[in-house]
């Protein structure tokens, strides 16, 4: 997959708003992830309990480096403090101002969100060409990076789950549903017609967007369209744009940032 890291096993930390995935590498394969639901009111001693009942196979004294992501700051302080009390390893935050050889069209590169970076630079690190990546989580997130590795810019849109809450929320005659593939077009229940409009409107937005962004950013073609995130199974088949379904992205983009960098300061001593 690409080079490994200086020290392993490494354990990769994504802290989103809806969950914190978690996940070992070793020698560059992912041996071991779990999610868990992300609450703000846990403490450090709370995460680690329930860190360490999820991860039986490996000894957190034996990770010898972190990387670390998030997009909840509060949540951020609480995992540093639970890796500095209970881990030995060596922590790395990634983040918008990480060095990672990639430049950035943004215009304030800290406020890029760690997974926008994780999933750009995986992307350019693995597929080594232009790349329009759409993450379908919380929210939805589609970026564009060149193959010089160029942060070009993304779009965040509500996610199909968080879009379909607002629904239920608000229509008192809608219940809330399992997000399935819609079985046609036009539903002729309820229940298949709001599956459709969530599921199926998601997709025509994204192959939409992805169509002009192809249109309007020509020269950096060749561009292939990667799809990630927990969501990204369901919508795939309604996207003709959609060249590649890469589940762990994010996770790999993590790690491979987290080789650059330890990479970059072994080389500084």
């Amino acid at each position: 997959m690409h080079e490994y890291s200086v020290s392993e096993p490494v354990l990769v930390v994504d802290i989103g708003n809806t969950n914190i995935v978690c996940a070992v590498f070793r020698k560059g394969e992912m041996i071991w992830t779990s999610r868990f639901q992300t609450q703000r009111d846990r403490t450090s001693d709370e995460y680690y309990s329930l860190l360490s009942g999820l991860m039986p196979e490996v000894n957190p004294k034996d990770i010898a480096m972190v990387a670390l992501g998030s997009v909840v700051p509060e949540l951020s302080r609480i995992w540093k403090h639970l890796i500095s009390k209970y881990f030995t390893a060596q922590v790395y935050e990634i983040n918008g101002l990480s060095p990672l050889g990639m430049q950035s069209k943004a215009l304030y590169p800290q406020s890029v969100g760690a997974d926008l970076i994780a999933n750009a630079f995986g992307a350019w690190k693995k597929y080594r060409q232009s790349a329009i990546i759409v993450d379908l989580g919380t929210a939805t997130t589609i970026q564009l990076v060149s193959a010089k590795g160029v942060f070009e810019g993304a779009i965040i849109a509500p996610g199909m789950k968080t879009g379909a809450a607002n629904l239920f929320n608000i229509a008192a005659q809608l219940h809330e549903l399992e997000l399935v593939s819609p079985a046609s077009l036009l539903g002729n229940n309820t229940h298949d017609a709001v599956v459709s409009g969530i599921v199926n409107g998601h997709a025509f937005m994204i192959e939409s967007f992805v169509n002009k962004l192809k249109l309007q950013y020509f020269d950096l073609a060749p561009i292939t369209t990667i799809l990630c995130g927990g969501l990204a199974g369901l919508v795939k088949p309604m996207i003709p744009s959609a060249d590649i379904l890469d589940k762990n992205l994010t996770l790999e983009g993590f790690y491979m940032a987290l080789n650059t960098l330890s990479g970059m300061r072994t080389s500084a001593n």
